[in-house]
C-alpha cells in the first residue's frame, strides 16, 4: 500500500512538473504582454511636455521622455500621445479638468502652482535631471503603475542605454582636430540613417539638415507652426499621412517624403548632383513659391536656375523693388540671404561631419 502510494505520488509529481514545463513559455508569453506592473488604464493617454524646449536648451529631454514611453506604451499596452508645450496656467488646469492626464515639469525649475496643489500629486524623477510627471489625485491608479514600471524598468540594461544615448554630449567643437573621431552625431541616427537612403543621400547630409532646423531638438517650434526636429508643419506631414509630428522618427518620416518630393520635382527639371541636392534645401527653407520666382528671375538675368551657383547669384537680388516688382514674380519681396546661409551652413557642417564621425 505504501509504494502504490509512493507511486502515485511520484507520478503526480512528474505530472505537476511537466505541466509546469509545459506552460512556462505560455506564462512568459502572457507576463511579457502585460507585465508585472500591469493594471487597467485607458487605452490612450495624453501628456504635456512642460520643459524647456527652446533652441538653445541643454540635453535632450522631451526625446528621451518619447523614447522612454513607447517603452511603457510596448508594456502596458496603452498609448501615451506627448505634446511639447509651453508652462502656462492653462495648462494646469486642462490637467484639472481632464483633458490632459499628466504633466510633466522639472522638478528642479518648476513647481505645481500652489493654487493646484492640492489637487495634484507628484510622481518619481524620471532622470538625473529630475523630470517628474504630474496627474490629479483620483488618478492615483496612473501614478502607481508609472511608478511601479519605471521602478523596474531602471534595473534593465535598456534603461542604461537609453540614458546613455540621451545624455551624452554629442557636439562636435568649431575647432576640432582631425584626431577626433566619433560615431554618433545626435541620438537620432538610427531614424536618419533608416530614411536618408531613400533620399539616396549620406546620412550625415540629413543629420546636418536637421542640426540646422533643429538643433536636434524634439519640442522646438517655430512662429509659422512648424514643428519638431526637421520643422515641419502639421499641414505637411498630414498630406504624407503622418499624424505625431512631435515623435521623432515621424518627424524625420515626414521631413523626408517633403525633401524627396522636392528634389524629384527638381530632377525632373534636368538638375543633378550637387546643384540638385542645393536647390532641395534651399527650397525646404524658403518654399517651392520663394524657389520659383529665383528661378524666374535667373532665367530673366540670363542665368541657369538649375545651376546653384547662377541661381544664388541672382537670389539677393530679390530684396530690391526694381526686381520683385517685374513680371513673372509672384512672391514680391524675397530676404534671400536667410536660404543662402542656410545652405551653406548645411553643406560646410556636411563636410566636417564627414571628417569626424565615423563610418
Amino acid at each position: 500500500m505504501k509504494k502504490h502510494t509512493s507511486n502515485i505520488i511520484k507520478s503526480g509529481i512528474a505530472f505537476l512538473l511537466l505541466t509546469v514545463i509545459l506552460l512556462i513559455p505560455a506564462w512568459k508569453k502572457g507576463h511579457k504582454r502585460t507585465g508585472l506592473y500591469s493594471a487597467p488604464l485607458p487605452d490612450t493617454l495624453t501628456c504635456s511636455v512642460l520643459l524647456d524646449n527652446s533652441l538653445y536648451s541643454e540635453g535632450y529631454s522631451t526625446g528621451y521622455l518619447y523614447e522612454l514611453f513607447n517603452h511603457f506604451n510596448g508594456y502596458q499596452h496603452t498609448k501615451i500621445i506627448i505634446s511639447p508645450e509651453n508652462n502656462t496656467p492653462d495648462q494646469w488646469t486642462r490637467l484639472e479638468e481632464g483633458s490632459t492626464d499628466m504633466l510633466i515639469i522639472n522638478a528642479k525649475k518648476d513647481t505645481v502652482p500652489e493654487s493646484f496643489r492640492d489637487r495634484f500629486i507628484p510622481g518619481i524623477p524620471l532622470n538625473p535631471e529630475e523630470d517628474i510627471y504630474v496627474v490629479r489625485k483620483d488618478n492615483y491608479r496612473l501614478l502607481h503603475v508609472l511608478n511601479f514600471w519605471f521602478n523596474f524598468f531602471k534595473q534593465t540594461p535598456e534603461y542604461a542605454r537609453l540614458l546613455q544615448k540621451y545624455t551624452r554630449n554629442y557636439r562636435i567643437p568649431d575647432n576640432f582636430s582631425t584626431a577626433i573621431s566619433r560615431e554618433a552625431i545626435s541620438p537620432y541616427d538610427k531614424y536618419i540613417k533608416e530614411y536618408s537612403e531613400s533620399l539616396g543621400w549620406n546620412w550625415k547630409l540629413l543629420a546636418s539638415l536637421i542640426y540646422q532646423e533643429s538643433k536636434f531638438k524634439v519640442g522646438v517650434s517655430s512662429d509659422k507652426g512648424a514643428v519638431g526636429l526637421m520643422q515641419i508643419k502639421e499641414s505637411v506631414a498630414q498630406k504624407y499621412g503622418v499624424e505625431n509630428i512631435y515623435d521623432p522618427r515621424h518627424n524625420i518620416r515626414a521631413g523626408v517624403f517633403q525633401l524627396k518630393h522636392l528634389q524629384n520635382m527638381y530632377r525632373k527639371m534636368g538638375a543633378d548632383s550637387l546643384d540638385l541636392i542645393k536647390l532641395t534645401l534651399a527650397s525646404y527653407n524658403c518654399g517651392e513659391g520663394r524657389m520659383e520666382d529665383c528661378m524666374e528671375l535667373a532665367r530673366q538675368e540670363g542665368k541657369n536656375p538649375l545651376l546653384w551657383d547662377d541661381l544664388a547669384s541672382v537670389i539677393p537680388l530679390l530684396q530690391e523693388e526694381e526686381y520683385y516688382t517685374r513680371e513673372g514674380i509672384k512672391q514680391g519681396k524675397f530676404q534671400g540671404k536667410e536660404t543662402l546661409r542656410f545652405v551653406d551652413n548645411i553643406m560646410e557642417r556636411y563636410e566636417k561631419y564627414k571628417e569626424v564621425v565615423k563610418p
